[in-house]
């Protein structure tokens, strides 16, 4: 095989598995050569569980010659440091958590290991899923984007096929979109949360990463379904539309937009994106993009920040005497959550508004019978870092205002396939594209990622020099230490009192 094994995807390395062509020890031990030699540069992953992914590589081999393997038998993989597996730290990227080890494995977790996938290890993120973390390889220059930093740098540098992330207010397609990959953010109840060290209860979603729609599927595949450890979990995928062309005569609704409303570099590549779309047989429908109402008044009052607030504080009340251990990006971009959470009426008066921005959705989808929406995930060229660990803090809370069109998604709970589709001939940084569908329609969105991928080659570039050549290693900031913290308390989720 003339490619290096940690060059492959999910769905070319699993056939390659089966055939007998590559094993796992071999493909695991690519891997972890590649972590070795090239994240120092970049700094996606926080701990690496060498020996133990190299036992479950052997054991995987012998499920495969069994004739027992699946299509992610022998993969390996890494987790967002809010995903638990039992047994080992799960600190959520935070000092406030030194020490803690998962008592149970998270469900995503279980079913990964259940259909022989291979933990390489814990990836770095934004500390309790606030900021970012990490290098992006396209440039330095460049923020690799947030707060699933480490999940997205990793498969970005060809370390691991793909990861797990968490997204909740576009924590899966930030780093994404600035970082050339191919990533889902499920429907709110698609994918169980238990086990994993949440930042709310009503907005929290974990999603994979990869270099495809289709290996992106593999992993949802295995990860979704109902769970009686979460509430929330209320369904499987539905199933895809008929035909093996989905996008011949697929929907999909464009927004109106002005030139005025997207960058340069983002219109070139927007305009050739809705072309291709056409040309691959969708018929494109315009439609007036509708206002956020919990965007309002920057948020406040009743709009996402009381929702995000009330949920978020509930969540780390446990850690109030270990306030002075978070890093200053994390007391920045959380803090104010706390002054500005709102009151119990505005709480459910944002709630309301998120219901009501649900039926805004619904009637467009059905009024003009779409399959999908599409948009770019930002209106502005590649976020810019002045230090390459960590994009300005008042940036990463005011998405809305620097371009970034992720939040109204999280607010109606809707999926999102992000897709690249090309560079900026401004920065020559990557742009994503968000492909949008109703709840539980994460199937229609694959198939017509995965047709849009067949006939472009967007999703395979990858950054130059790997390696590290001319780079410096990742000087992470500083992080204080109080040493062995009590563990945390997992918070029950309201919507066990409120779902079947």
């Amino acid at each position: 095989m003339a490619r290096h094994p940690a060059d492959l995807g999910v769905a070319e390395a699993g056939a390659l598995l089966r055939a007998g062509r590559l094993t796992s020890e071999e493909l695991t031990a690519a891997c972890l050569e590649r972590i070795r030699t090239r994240d120092p540069f970049y700094s996606a992953w926080l701990n690496v569980y060498e020996d133990a992914a190299l036992a479950a590589a052997r054991n995987a081999d012998r499920r495969l010659r069994d004739g027992a393997g699946g299509p992610l038998t022998g993969i390996p993989v890494g987790l967002k440091d809010v995903i638990g597996v039992g047994g080992l730290p799960l600190t959520a990227d935070s000092a406030v958590l030194e020490g803690n080890v998962a008592s149970v494995d998270s469900t995503v977790w279980a079913r990964l290991r259940e259909a022989g996938a291979v933990l390489l290890g814990h990836l770095h993120c934004g500390e309790f899923s606030c900021g970012t973390w990490g290098v992006n390889p396209w440039d330095d220059s460049f923020s690799p984007g947030g707060s699933s930093s480490g999940s997205g740098i990793a498969v970005a540098t060809r370390t691991v096929p793909a990861t797990l992330g968490t997204d909740g207010r576009g924590s899966i397609r930030t780093p994404a979109a600035l970082l050339n990959l191919t990533a889902i953010k499920p429907s709110f109840g698609l994918v169980s949360t238990a086990g994993c060290i949440p930042i709310t209860f009503t907005y929290d979603v974990v999603g994979p990463m990869a270099r495809s729609a289709a290996d992106c599927a593999l992993l949802l595949e295995a990860i979704s379904g109902r769970d009686p450890q979460d509430p929330a979990t209320i369904t499987q995928l539905t199933a895809p539309r008929s035909g093996p062309r989905p996008l011949r005569g697929a929907r999909i609704g464009i927004p109106r937009l002005d030139d005025a409303d997207l960058a340069p570099g983002v219109a070139s590549v927007w305009t050739r994106f809705c072309t291709e779309l056409a040309d691959l047989g969708a018929t494109l429908v315009p439609f007036d993009y509708p206002g956020n109402p919990l965007e309002e008044n920057g948020g406040f009052g009743a709009g996402w920040r009381t929702i995000l607030g009330a949920e978020s504080l509930a969540i780390h009340a446990q850690f109030t005497d270990r306030r002075d251990l978070h890093r200053t990006q994390f007391r920045e971009l959380f803090d104010p959550l706390g002054h500005t959470v709102g009151t119990a009426v505005e709480y459910v008066q944002a709630q309301a508004k998120r219901a009501a921005l649900v039926q805004t959705w619904r009637r467009i989808f059905d009024g003009k019978a779409l399959d999908a929406v599409v948009e770019p995930a930002s209106a502005a060229e590649t976020m810019k870092s002045d230090q390459p660990a960590l994009e300005d803090a008042e940036q990463a809370l005011e998405l809305e205002v620097s371009g970034w069109r992720l939040s109204m998604w999280n607010d109606a709970n809707f999926p999102v396939l992000s897709l690249p589709a090309g560079r900026s001939h401004v920065d020559g940084g990557p742009v994503g594209m968000q492909l949008v569908g109703l709840p539980f329609a994460e199937r229609t969105l694959i198939q017509i990622g995965a047709d849009f991928q067949a006939a472009t080659h967007y999703h395979e570039e990858q950054p130059a020099d790997l390696d590290g050549v001319g780079r410096r290693p990742f000087s992470p900031p500083d992080r204080r230490s109080g040493g062995q913290q009590p563990p945390y308390e997992p918070v029950a989720s309201p919507l066990g009192g409120i779902l079947p």
